[in-house]
C-alpha cells in the first residue's frame, strides 16, 4: 500500500491546478459580456471541460501505473475521456453537454475523494477546484 500521508503538493502544483479554472471562468464571462458570442463561448467551455475531464482520467491512469492497483482502475481511467467525447458530440445542444460534464465532474470528484492512493493535500485541492468548476457549470443556467 502507498503511504498517503506524504508531504504537501509539489511546488507550483496548486497554482497550476487553480489556473485550470481560468478558461472555464473566461468562457462564462465572455457569454455574459458578449451575449451574441454565447454559443461560441459555450462550445469553448464544453471543449475545455472535455479536455480537463480526460486529464483527470489520465491522472488516474498514471497513478495506477505506480502499481498495486486493480485492473479496474484502468477501466475507470478511460471513462472520463469517453464521457468528454460524448459531451463534444452534444455541442449542438450545449445545455445537455454542460449537464453531462457537470454530472461527470461531480461523480469524478466523489471517486477521487474516496481514492486512498491520492494524498490528503491533493484531495483538498481537487475538492476546491471541482466545487468552483461545478459552480461555473451552474452559471450557464443564468446566461
Amino acid at each position: 500500500m502507498i503511504d498517503t500521508s506524504k508531504p504537501p503538493l509539489p511546488r507550483g502544483m496548486l497554482a497550476l491546478g487553480w489556473s485550470g479554472v481560468l478558461p472555464f471562468a473566461g468562457a462564462l464571462l465572455a457569454a455574459f459580456v458578449w451575449p451574441a458570442w454565447a454559443g461560441f463561448a459555450a462550445a469553448v467551455f464544453v471543449a475545455y471541460g472535455a479536455v480537463i475531464l480526460s486529464f483527470l482520467g489520465g491522472a488516474r491512469w498514471g497513478r495506477g501505473l505506480a502499481g498495486g492497483v486493480s485492473p479496474l482502475r484502468f477501466v475507470e481511467a478511460v471513462m472520463p475521456s469517453l464521457i468528454g467525447f460524448s459531451a463534444l458530440l452534444l455541442l449542438h445542444a450545449p445545455m445537455y453537454a454542460l449537464a453531462l460534464l457537470a454530472a461527470s465532474f461531480a461523480i469524478w470528484l466523489v471517486i477521487d475523494q474516496r481514492d486512498p492512493l491520492w494524498t490528503a493535500p491533493y484531495r483538498r485541492m481537487r475538492l476546491g477546484i471541482s466545487l468552483v468548476v461545478l459552480a461555473l457549470h451552474a452559471g450557464w443556467l443564468l446566461v
